[in-house]
C-alpha cells in the first residue's frame, strides 16, 4: 500500500542528490517540488562524492538527517532517500530512523533501500567492501527485518548477515505498512528479492526496451515465488534535458560516466534519448505504456515548472 501516490496515473517525484547542496537548497528544491504539484522528492544516500570521492569538494550532507529535516518543513509531498544503502547502518538501526522520519512527516515516508554499491565510500566509512553476493543477503535479511520492525512492536529475526532479538520498534510508525521501495535492477537476486518484498520496485533502465526487458525478468521471479505482479508498483529513474545543447548533454554525460557504472559513450546515448521536450514526453508515454506508475525526475530547480508545464500537463 503506497497511500500518498495517486492509484490509477502517473504519479511523478523529483530527485536531488544533495552533493554539493547545503541545507538551504536541499529544502528549496524539496519545497518547490510539493508546490508544484510533484507526489514524492527523493534524495541519494551517499557519504562522498559519487562522481569525485577523492576530492575535497561537493560532499553530501547525511541522507537520513536531511529527509527529517525536509520532512519537518513540508506537508504534503511523500520523502524518501533513492536508496538507502541497507550495509551502511544496521537494519534494526535503520528501521528505527526510517520511523522517526515517518513520524516526522506524519506518515509520507517511501523507505527506499538498496545494496549499495561505490566501492570506495564503503572502503572509506565502512572498512571494506563486501562482495555482491555479501551485500545482497544484506539487503534481503534487512527488508524482513525492517518489515517487521514497522508492522510489528518487538522484532526477532536470524539471518545470513543480520539478526534482531527483541528488537523493540516504540513509538510507532504513523502507518504499520511504510512502503518499501526496492532499488536496483540486478536479474538475477536484486529483481528477486524485490519479486519476494517490494511495494515498489525502483528499476534503472536505459531506455524503454531495456525497462521492458527488466519487467520480463521481474515477471518471471514474481511466477516463481508465488508473488502476484500487479501488487508492486514500478517506478523508473529519468534523467531529462529539456532545453539540451551539445555542451549540457556533454557534461551530463560525463557526469554520469563519473560514477564509474556505465562507459561514456552509453551515457551520452541515455542522456540523449531524453533531451528536449519531445523526446522526453515519448519516454514518457512510453514507461506509461509499460505500467510503470511512478517516475523519478533528475532536474535542476528551474526545470520542475517547465516539466510540469511542458510535459506533465499534456498527458492523457
Amino acid at each position: 500500500m503506497v497511500p500518498m501516490l495517486t492509484e490509477g496515473k502517473l504519479n511523478f517525484g523529483v530527485h536531488i542528490p544533495p552533493e554539493g547542496k547545503d541545507f538551504a537548497a536541499m529544502k528549496e528544491f524539496c519545497i518547490a517540488a510539493e508546490n508544484l504539484g510533484y507526489d514524492l522528492f527523493t534524495i541519494t544516500d551517499h557519504f562522498m562524492n559519487m562522481a569525485n570521492p577523492s576530492g575535497r569538494e561537493n560532499h553530501p550532507l547525511e541522507c537520513w538527517t536531511v529527509l527529517a529535516g525536509l520532512g519537518a518543513v513540508t506537508k504534503k509531498i511523500a520523502i524518501g532517500p533513492l536508496v538507502s544503502c541497507v550495509n551502511y547502518r544496521h537494519p534494526t538501526v535503520l528501521a528505527k530512523i526510517a520511523t522517526t522520519v515517518d513520524i516526522i512527516t506524519g506518515g509520507r515516508l517511501v523507505f527506499g533501500i538498496g545494496a549499495g554499491w561505490h566501492e570506495m565510500e564503503f572502503k572509506g566509512f565502512m572498512g571494506r567492501f563486501p562482495s555482491p553476493r555479501e551485500r545482497l543477503d544484506g539487503l534481503e535479511d534487512a527488508i524482513q527485518i525492517c518489515r517487521s520492525m514497522f508492522e510489528n512492536e518487538t522484532t526477532s529475526y536470524s539471518g545470513r548477515l543480520y539478526s534482531a532479538r527483541n528488537a523493540l520498534n516504540s513509538p510507532r510508525p504513523v502507518r504499520n505498512a511504510i512502503p518499501i521501495m526496492v532499488g536496483g535492477s540486478g536479474e538475477k537476486r536484486t529483481l528477486k528479492i524485490a519479486a519476494k518484498y517490494a511495494d515498489i520496485s525502483h528499476l534503472f533502465a536505459n531506455s524503454p526496451q531495456e525497462l521492458s526487458h527488466k519487467l520480463h525478468v521481474l515477471r518471471g521471479h514474481c511466477l516463481g515465488v508465488k508473488r502476484d505482479f500487479s501488487k508492486i508498483k514500478i517506478a523508473v529513474g529519468m534523467r531529462v534535458l529539456l532545453n539540451p545543447t551539445e555542451t549540457n548533454i556533454r557534461a551530463q554525460a560525463e557526469r554520469i560516466a563519473g560514477m564509474g557504472r556505465i562507459s561514456l559513450s552509453e551515457a551520452e546515448r541515455g542522456v540523449r534519448a531524453n533531451a528536449g521536450v519531445d523526446n522526453v514526453a515519448k519516454t514518457v508515454q512510453e514507461y506509461e505504456r509499460l505500467g510503470v506508475s511512478l517516475i523519478t525526475l533528475t532536474l535542476r530547480l528551474e526545470e520542475m515548472k517547465s516539466f510540469k508545464d511542458q510535459v506533465i500537463s499534456k498527458l492523457n
